[in-house]
């Protein structure tokens, strides 16, 4: 059982034997309750630690103070008469923890000091009806005795004004709600207290209530210091409107106050004197006033909060800019005058890469500077919007100064930029759409094609639309449909092999798998143009997959004829996938073809593109497919900026040099590079591979350099598996 809910039910239980066994509430059995308590809620506090620390050792200052005067007046009945007043001390003790965490929870504002004083004055109404006059029309009564009763229904009073603010702010939960009965059980023992008393009921039967009562608050208020849930109690308030007006507390008060009146005349009819109900006449004045001052209020912070949440609704939280629902709204404003339209959309290059290593904080401030910067280019008719993210338009009604604004934007947001001390250079890229689209979707769509187009251009530029583009874009788009039903099992697809010879013997000493695509109109489809898409489509790793099955399960018969091995390129998003290296284990299992006779052909971009986390996981993985035989190739080295740092650190054994460097091989000073790009593989005991050869020239002097193996269409250009298992055969070489 939990440790606070077993307190709360040993203290409730001990508090009802004490209150059966000494009604009177004095005794050391009391006195070892309430100390029982006090100590609970020490060690509770001392655990939990809670924030604001000083609201609850005040709270639990308020228990000790009663633990030590009920001991006192246990010990030495003489000096209860003057050790009764130590029990006042629990008043400003509570009441000064209730302040703070109120004004912890929600800083005190004029409107909430209203509601408080609405809310005492309407509690003062019937206190003094039923209280506080009554006392003092009573004859025989002592002026101590008077002040004391009167001092603890004011003090009650602004203890409850405290608790309602607490208890209107505080989130809701098990440790809150004991807080909030802990008080409330003091507060409704008092007021029973004072009723009885004054009404001419007091004794034995005033003291004990009294006793129960604040046992009962003594062990609620450890039972919340015990609970972990006291350590969000002082976290954060509850979410509410600030505008919001207690328009039922409010009528309930305007019906109090008059019925308090009346009931306050009916009582004292026969007195014959009509003073008794000038307080309560006063205070309901002043009710009143105060009611129409807090609405009167309520009315402006209204209208002020619908301003507001208009702004918002049309604006960008962040920047202040026009939203996307404010955009689209005052675009299609723009395309129904019929005069045309101008729109540019800004996309800053880059900016996710400073989200992820300096934070969004960072962030959120290079928006700002990149906002004032667009502001002070935008012309006086010119709209500015934040579609999101780091995306920014502008709809300007001037066609003819839209590519000059397009290529300030672009100037402008390229400058360097400081924050957090630092300086960052960012570039952007801008779409540009001028005309008379037939709706907001088509301008949109129209100028996010020029921006997709300065992005492929290189960036840190503007495009301008052109219905080419559109044309691009729904060839793009067909194009990937294609791919998805062709994966899906339709067809398209096949893998052609192109030989790899040995350029002394013209033999055949490996494979390279293709894949190759036809579009359903019979239409051969470029491997430049359909990887791309399956690259962005998300396609490629089922493509590869598929194709490292085919190719495993062809080269099977020709490397047990032949001793020929089979290279299959990889993709980056395979590369990354944490099963690769099971996969293609799976699939040599499953074909039955040696790992010796396999070979992973990777780019080197995409190791340049990679981060250092994913390189090092790439590297883990290629290693344990080495450990199984099977070879791992570079493919177009010599293209990148980091070619010797991979060579030295990835496990890697065949170098594929590009066909940059063979097609100017025949060149006397490129053949020096070449010569050199060779012993650099010998060195480090690699295979060199030489693409793209076309000519015998090339041929001869790969030859010359004992460049041991090469491809290209002089040899053989890639063919179905039927014609490679022909040339297979008869080992064909080609013409001198």
């Amino acid at each position: 059982m939990r440790i606070w809910l077993w307190f709360l039910t040993c203290a409730a239980t001990a508090s009802a034997v004490a209150a059966a066994a000494h009604p009177e509430g004095f005794g050391v059995f009391w006195v070892a309750v309430q100390a029982a308590c006090f100590g609970a809620a020490v060690a509770g506090l001392r655990r939990h630690r809670p924030d604001p620390a000083a609201v609850y050792w005040l709270l639990v200052a308020g228990v000790g103070t009663s633990t030590v005067t009920t001991a006192v007046m246990t010990a030495a009945p003489a000096l209860s008469p003057d050790a009764e007043a130590g029990y006042l001390l629990c008043y400003p003790l509570t009441g000064v923890a209730l302040w703070l965490l109120a004004r912890r929870l929600r800083p005190w504002s004029s409107t909430r000091l209203l509601d408080a004083a609405i809310a005492l004055i309407g509690m003062a109404q019937p206190a003094w009806a039923f209280v506080l006059y009554p006392l003092l029309s009573r004859a025989g009564l002592d002026q101590v005795s008077t002040a004391g009763i009167t001092g603890l229904a004011v003090c009650d009073l602004l203890v409850v004004s405290m608790l309602l603010r607490v208890a209107f702010a505080v989130r809701p939960g098990v440790a809150s709600g004991l807080l909030i009965a802990s008080t409330a059980a003091m507060l409704l023992t008092d007021a029973c207290y004072v009723v009885m008393y004054v009404w001419g009921r007091g004794g034995a039967v005033v003291s004990s209530v009294t006793s129960v009562g604040w046992l009962t608050w003594s062990f609620l208020l450890a039972a919340a210091c015990l609970h972990p849930g006291i350590r969000d109690v002082g976290g954060s308030a509850r979410t509410t409107d600030e505008s919001a007006t207690p328009i039922g507390g409010f009528i309930a008060l305007a019906v109090l106050g008059p019925a308090v009146l009346i009931a306050d005349i009916a009582l004292h009819r026969g007195t014959g004197s009509w003073s008794h109900a000038l307080v309560p006449a006063a205070l309901t004045a002043v009710l009143m006033v105060l009611m129409v001052l807090r609405l009167g209020r309520a009315l402006r912070e209204r209208t002020s909060l619908q301003r507001e949440l208009a702004f918002r609704a049309q604006h960008d939280v962040l920047t202040g800019l026009a939203n996307r629902e404010e955009f689209r709204t005052r675009l299609q404003a723009g395309i129904a005058a019929e005069a045309g339209v101008g729109l540019l959309i800004v996309d800053l290059d880059g900016f996710k890469d400073v989200n992820d290593t300096l934070g969004h904080p960072a962030g959120d401030e290079l928006l700002l500077q990149a906002t004032a910067r667009l502001r002070a280019l935008a012309g006086p008719g010119d709209l500015l919007a934040r579609l999101g993210g780091d995306e920014f338009a502008v709809v300007s009604p001037d066609l003819a100064g839209l590519d000059a604004l397009a290529a300030r934007c672009v100037a402008e947001l390229a400058c360097p930029y400081l924050v957090d001390g630092r300086e960052l250079r960012l570039t952007a890229s801008v779409g540009v759409y001028s005309g008379s689209p037939a709706s907001t979707g088509e301008a949109l769509q129209n100028a996010d094609l020029a921006l997709y187009a300065a992005k492929d251009a290189g960036r840190n530029r503007a495009e301008r639309y052109d219905p080419e583009l559109r044309a691009a874009h729904l060839a793009h788009a067909a194009l990937a449909d294609q791919l998805r039903v062709a994966v899906d099992g339709t067809g398209g697809f096949a893998v052609h092999y192109q030989p790899v010879v040995d350029v002394h013997t013209g033999q055949v000493a490996a494979v390279e798998a293709l894949l190759r695509f036809t579009a359903p109109d019979g239409t051969a489809v470029s491997p430049v143009r359909f990887v791309p898409v399956a690259e962005e489509t998300g396609l490629i790793g089922r493509l590869g997959a598929w194709v490292l099955e085919r190719a495993c399960t062809d080269a099977r018969a020709w490397h047990a004829a032949h001793g020929i091995s089979v290279t299959v390129n990889v993709s980056g998003r395979q590369l990354r996938a944490p099963s690769f290296a099971d996969d293609v284990l799976a699939t040599l299992k499953r074909t039955g073809l040696p790992g010796t006779a396999l070979v992973l052909e990777i780019t080197e971009t995409v190791l340049v593109t990679a981060t250092v986390e994913e390189t090092e996981a790439v590297s883990r993985r290629l290693a344990r497919l080495r450990a199984h035989g099977i070879r791992i190739a570079i493919d177009d080295f010599g293209t990148g900026y980091s070619s010797l740092a991979y060579l030295r650190t990835l496990p890697i054994d065949v170098l594929k040099i590009d066909r940059a460097f063979v097609s100017r091989v025949a060149d006397r000073q490129e053949k020096a590079l070449f010569r050199a790009v060779v012993e650099l593989a010998r060195s480090l005991f690699l295979q060199p591979v030489a693409e793209g050869v076309e000519t015998d020239e090339q041929a001869a002097a790969l030859r010359e350099l004992d460049c041991g193996y090469a491809q290209g269409f002089l040899f053989a250009r890639p063919m179905p598996a039927p014609a490679l298992q022909t040339l297979l055969a008869a080992q064909l070489t080609p013409a001198p």
